[in-house]
């Protein structure tokens, strides 16, 4: 049996490839429960994915509440392994399993880290932690403490029959009255995500017909608002929320964009590749390991709106990409391969 675990309230890249994993596995006779808020997103979207939930608030660090529903779970449950994902839930579960008789493997998903790593978390708190890029894992070991044989990278797995299936149905936003070429980019409203310098480049570049679908929430929400008016734009960018149907979205556009300032790997483009959509992202953190084709340097707005305007003007060298990154990543990231590798690690 394994627990999965999550703290954060939102519902992100890490979110849906927590449930992806959880499903997959479940598929494979494995017995599977997450944990997490129950007014969280993560759980009022995984009965889609059948995925049971057990609610734990996991309000802070060491929450003594939420410490010892995990350690009844651990007690009736009895997992054989608990895969946390953020910050509150992890240190929760770290506590919650020293203080049970049977304590299980604790394996931690880290998707970023900011500053120096303190070695003691990885070397002492978790049996594995797991990384989603080999740029993250040398973020983690640039402290020389830190041991190398306790991280791990573990890609994310797709299921790339099914985005194909989703891509074939109505992507559920309304985009009646927007120009008709498509730039989508999906992302949670953050700073390192990079929404900023594309606003900046669509507004050098002033094509009226196209649409720059903005897919995601987040605290930034009201302040791209703002500059998406300051800028004269509010007829080309659309504000489309948390997209429910994703890869639907993505065949309709010409081009999905990942500008982002930082990325320890990123979804979308590798999504987007799997269903041969071409792409354009930034050459940050460990977006290079999943494309070779048409990388920016990150921030530059002068490189962002050569490239774009490159891009819209090739459409068949960017459909030769495209073929191309769908071959590699349906190879490398097939959700198979990736659950064969969580298991080995869970073990």
């Amino acid at each position: 049996m394994i627990l999965f675990t999550e703290s954060s309230p939102n519902l992100g890249g890490q979110e849906l490839q927590l449930l992806q994993q959880a499903r997959g596995l479940a598929r494979r006779g494995v017995e599977v429960l997450l944990a997490c808020p129950a007014n969280s997103r993560i759980a009022a979207m995984a009965a889609e994915f059948g995925v049971a939930v057990s609610p734990v608030e996991f309000r802070n660090s060491l929450h003594p509440p939420s410490v010892l529903r995990v350690m009844r779970l651990i007690s009736q449950r009895r997992p054989d392994a608990i895969l946390c994902h953020s910050g509150h839930d992890a240190d929760v579960c770290a506590v919650a399993a020293r203080l049970t008789r049977r304590r299980p493997r604790l394996v931690r998903m880290r998707t970023y880290q900011h500053g120096l790593p303190h070695a003691w978390t990885y070397n002492r708190l978790f049996d594995r932690t797991l990384v989603p890029s080999e740029e993250m894992r040398k973020r983690l070991l640039a402290n020389p403490r830190v041991r190398a044989e306790r991280i791990a990278v573990l890609r994310p797995g797709i299921d790339f029959a099914e985005l194909e299936q989703r891509s074939l149905r109505d992507p559920g936003i309304p985009l009646a009255g927007f120009p008709p070429r498509l730039i989508t980019h999906a992302a949670m409203l953050r700073p390192e995500k990079g929404h900023l310098v594309m606003l900046e480049a669509l507004a050098r570049l002033r094509l009226p017909d196209l649409c720059y679908v903005i897919a995601g929430e987040g605290e930034l929400k009201e302040m791209l608002q703002r500059k998406t008016q300051e800028l004269g734009l509010e007829a080309t960018v659309c504000f489309a929320g948390m997209v429910r149907n994703l890869p639907a979205l993505y065949t309709r556009s010409e081009l999905v964009v990942m500008p982002s300032l930082d990325e320890p790997l990123g979804m979308s483009q590798i999504e987007a590749l799997g269903l041969g959509v071409p792409v354009v992202a930034s050459r940050v953190g460990g977006i290079p390991e999943t494309m070779e084709n048409l990388l920016v340097s990150p921030g530059d707005i002068d490189a962002w709106v050569e490239a774009l305007a490159w891009a819209l003007g090739h459409r068949d060298e960017m459909r030769a990409y495209a073929a191309a990154g769908r071959a590699d990543v349906r190879q490398r990231f097939a959700l198979n391969h990736v659950l064969d590798q969580l298991a080995g690690h869970l073990a």
